[in-house]
């Protein structure tokens, strides 16, 4: 009897299936229609391989890892100094400020930021990658006098939503909230003093361009939410060709990129087969009914030209007023 289990795409049913394991956001997508079948899944993978060959170096570390937060600092609490020096007293006076600075307040204030934000990351499933980039960013933050007198989870909190945005990782204000306790307005306020933080230091040093990079976004949590609400991959696909519309056309400037995608998704599925109520698609989301009504009223404004050449079961006469 064959015990084994096999995934399949339940929209395209190919008997050999081309699953696409994309490790750095967690997700199982079929590489044919572009379905994504799982998310946040846990790469429980080892590092390396365990057992000893002939080739390369030995993978094994000695001693503990590097510290993404403190960089080299953290080597000094793996070594001690002798005091055998032949009695000229300056082994004692080295060890004496070693162990000053192995045990400065400072250096165990990041530590314990550092394993703070790594415990806040793994709520929302983050990657190493993204937890590493918060840290430093936090590292970062505590040169700014400003950034550094406000309670270091928020600070914390802000860094994590910063980091996920340079990375491209698709986290929600709601997400952040939930996992840290901080207030999302809070947040927002620390977000954007962060910027002005970095873009500050990156003048200073000479460089250019944004912190944040890539996409807005749109794209990314179009196919997160149309996931959860199980839409076809036509919906999706006229889902991100409309958000993509919208975001370029800054027909919502001024909107958050998740009222943005839940306004879309909202006006797509209503000339579908697969209709979503209002507040489904605010349920998966995490705005508000009211908010998202109000952005689809200004999407309903350009109907004409937002669905020009797509291909929708039902026409515009199925949209709501």
């Amino acid at each position: 009897m064959d015990l084994s289990v096999k995934l399949i795409c339940p929209h395209c049913r190919n008997p050999v299936p081309n699953i696409i394991d994309n490790t750095r956001d967690g997700d199982l997508i079929c590489g044919d229609c572009g379905l994504v079948l799982a998310d946040k899944v846990v790469d429980t993978r080892s590092e390396w391989r365990t057992f000893a060959d002939s080739e390369g170096d030995d993978p094994s570390r000695v001693g503990a890892a590097a510290d993404s937060l403190l960089g080299d600092a953290n080597t000094l609490e793996s070594t001690t100094i002798s005091r055998k020096d032949g009695g000229t007293g300056r082994a004692k006076d080295i060890s004496r400020i070693h162990n000053k600075l192995a045990d400065s307040k400072k250096q165990n204030a990041l530590m314990d930021a550092a394993k703070e934000i790594s415990a806040l990351s793994d709520r929302i499933g983050l990657e190493k990658t993204t937890t590493n980039s918060a840290i430093q960013l936090y590292k970062s933050s505590q040169s700014n006098a400003q950034l550094k007198a406000k309670p270091s989870t928020w600070v914390m909190a802000a860094c994590i939503y910063l980091a996920c945005k340079s990375n491209g990782v698709n986290r929600t204000f709601k997400e952040i909230c939930g996992a840290t306790n901080v207030p999302k307005k809070e947040i927002g306020k620390l977000y954007k003093l962060l910027q002005q933080h970095f873009k500050k230091d990156m003048a200073e040093q000479g460089q250019s361009g944004e912190l944040v990079q890539g996409p807005s976004g749109v794209e990314g949590f179009i196919r997160r939410f149309t996931g959860d609400l199980d839409l076809p991959p036509a919906i999706v696909s006229a889902c991100v060709t409309v958000g993509n519309s919208v975001y370029e056309r800054e027909l919502l400037a001024g909107r958050s990129t998740i009222t943005l995608v839940a306004s879309v998704i909202y006006f797509v599925v209503c000339m579908s087969e697969n209709p979503k109520s209002a507040m489904d698609i605010a349920g998966v989301s995490g705005c508000t009914e009211a908010t998202l009504k109000n952005a689809y009223k200004i999407i309903y404004q350009h109907r004409e030209s937002l669905v020009e050449g797509l291909k929708l079961p039902k026409g515009l006469e199925a949209l709501p007023r």
